[in-house]
């Protein structure tokens, strides 16, 4: 696209936000002095969950059908890219909708919204995601908007009565595979789909802060899962320093590494506590991913025998051993680290929490 082309769609653009939707502002929530909506919604005690449907505002249109799909990892919004998202989301369509005008556009997403509610499955949000041909893309109002923001709208049972509450969204941005390393989180717009036949794609991805069962109890999460629950990534909470500290290795080992605050925690599951292709830093992440999980309640049956053996080495070798080992020993670490891996992913073990 020229530089000319691309001036005159931001122009676009920013005249559709300021002037062309004026005259549609989001409604007030019912009972409650937020003007966009409850920041956080639990579902009260007795109530009985009846329905959601998402509101998006229509900036441009693409007259395209945009299909709804549950995200299924984290995912930061000043920090997601197209790359680190890496197609994050069930292929199952949860509702769909018409891009067809500039205005609100509504979606049912009560199954999507329920399984959150009921412990299904972890909230990590949604992404709206265009279908492939024909084109052009669509263009919506981002929550850092002026006016007009997404939101839920819910809707529950208490006392034989019916209350709807919406939820603002808590978290937005759009995902460019022209610029897969970018990240689009303090845009005022978000984007689905493409802008000719021959363009990239854009998804966009939301994020309502709900707050249902945990089905975390007996499960597995990744070493993303817990990166992205140390507290340093909003929105998710910190759910690390309850668990810590952690010792990968002997308690009385002399190059046993001691995890006593999230900080470190971190660090060491983004794989940064060394090189990232040393294989004891990739070893270090995956411990300590399984022990966040062991201590979260997972069963440890199918992997016991591989923490003691991996603690016992760690006790005397630290992660500048790596440069050291045989090429047997290399491939020892690798597949104590492979074990673990398949054990926070669910593929052994009592199953991931998304499943």
């Amino acid at each position: 696209m020229s530089k000319l082309a691309k001036l005159s769609s931001i122009i676009i653009i920013m005249a559709t936000l300021i002037i062309g939707c004026s005259n549609s502002p989001m409604p007030v929530a019912p009972e409650n002095d937020e003007p966009f909506g409850l920041a956080l919604f639990t579902l009260p005690e007795g109530a009985t969950f009846e329905s959601a449907t998402l509101h998006i505002y229509v900036a441009i249109p693409s007259v395209q059908t945009v299909n709804i799909h549950r995200a299924t990892d984290d995912w930061g919004e000043m920090t997601v890219t197209w790359n680190n998202f890496d197609e994050a989301f069930d292929a199952a369509v949860s509702g769909s909708f018409e891009a067809n005008t500039n205005d609100w556009s509504t979606v049912n997403v009560t199954s999507l919204v329920g399984g959150w509610l009921n412990g299904a499955y972890a909230n990590h949000g949604l992404l709206l995601d265009q279908e492939i041909t024909p084109y052009p893309r669509a263009i919506y109002h981002s929550r850092e908007a002026s006016i007009n923001q997404p939101y839920l709208e819910i809707g529950y049972v208490v006392d034989s009565e019916t209350v709807y509450q919406q939820v603002a969204c808590d978290a937005d941005a759009y995902i460019n595979e022209i610029e897969p390393d970018n990240n689009f989180g303090s845009e005022t717009v978000l984007f689905s789909g493409f802008a000719a036949d021959t363009d990239y794609e854009k998804q966009s991805l939301l994020y309502f802060d709900i707050e249902g069962e945990t089905q975390t109890e007996g499960c597995t999460n990744t070493i993303g899962y817990w990166k992205n629950h140390t507290g340093g990534c909003r929105p998710q909470s910190d759910e690390v320093s309850q668990f810590l500290p952690i010792t990968l290795g002997n308690a009385d080992g002399d190059k046993s590494v001691n995890v006593t605050n999230t900080r470190r925690a971190r660090r060491i599951l983004r794989q940064r506590f060394g090189r990232p292709f040393n294989g004891i830093t990739k070893l270090y992440a995956q411990l300590l991913a399984a022990k966040l999980n062991i201590a979260n309640g997972a069963d440890d049956s199918d992997v016991a025998e591989t923490i003691t053996a991996a603690d016992n080495f760690l006790s005397d070798h630290g992660r500048r051993s790596w440069y050291r080992l045989s090429s047997d020993d290399r491939n020892m670490i690798l597949g104590w680290k492979d074990m673990l891996d398949d054990y926070n992913n669910g593929e052994i073990g009592p199953g991931h929490c998304d499943d």
